[in-house]
């Protein structure tokens, strides 16, 4: 018969940083009965013996090429062994890059979008900052829709990325200076504004221009 197929799965991905917890299953296509071996680099790890393998805090002596196998407790009966999966281990902290849509200054009332960029983007969740707020607010993807932007949403935002458990963060992005403008107030608009408010107000503003206009007449007319 047809030996079953081993493969390795890589949580949270091949490509980790130092301090991070990964975790390394080996997948077989029938049955639960198995015995596992785990290699690196074509060198047994006699530590693994189960179907996971983890890292609680990897370094980079953990980067190579991981591959497993399964046996029965017969050992009649074993399956060929996996493809290898790469770990690769940065030392140095990622730090994402933070833009906005539309740049520079956002007249209130439109969609401002703000986009937390990262080049290792699988399985982060991304934390969002604002000078003037108290905690951070959480995507699962790194869009982050400020809808009808008003004055108050204008100021300096910072982002920055998180994965696993315990949660490994990132650094944080350099700082984005969102500016909001009021939009301008054309003259037809602004008498639509008045009359919602009250209408009186603008008849007597009608009046006292006129009444201004009647007393003012016969000085001008003194002068000449």
């Amino acid at each position: 018969t047809e030996r079953p197929t081993a493969t390795v799965n890589v949580q949270p991905a091949g490509h980790v940083f130092i301090r991070e917890r990964v975790t390394l299953t080996c997948e077989i296509e029938s049955g639960d009965d198995w015995n596992y071996e785990w290699y690196t680099n074509n060198n047994l790890l006699k530590d693994a013996q189960r179907k996971k393998y983890e890292i609680s805090n990897v370094d980079q002596t953990h980067a190579g090429d991981y591959t497993c196998k399964g046996t029965q407790s017969t050992g009649r009966i074993y399956t060929h062994t996996s493809a290898a999966v790469t770990l690769t281990v940065s030392a140095v902290k990622v730090k994402p890059t933070i833009t906005s849509n539309p740049e520079g200054a956002a007249l209130t009332g439109i969609t401002v979008t703000l986009y937390c960029k990262l080049h290792q983007s699988a399985g982060w969740t991304f934390y969002w900052s604002k000078h003037t707020q108290s905690s951070e607010k959480e995507t699962i993807t790194n869009v982050y829709t400020i809808s009808s932007v008003r004055l108050s949403d204008g100021g300096q935002y910072w982002c920055r990325a998180g994965r696993g458990n315990p949660v490994y963060y990132t650094h944080y992005s350099d700082a984005l200076w969102v500016n909001v403008t009021g939009a301008p107030v054309s003259a037809l608009s602004l008498l639509s504004r008045l009359m919602a408010v009250s209408p009186y107000l603008l008849v007597s503003i009608v009046l006292g221009v006129k009444c201004y206009r009647a007393r003012a007449g016969p000085d001008e007319e003194n002068r000449t």
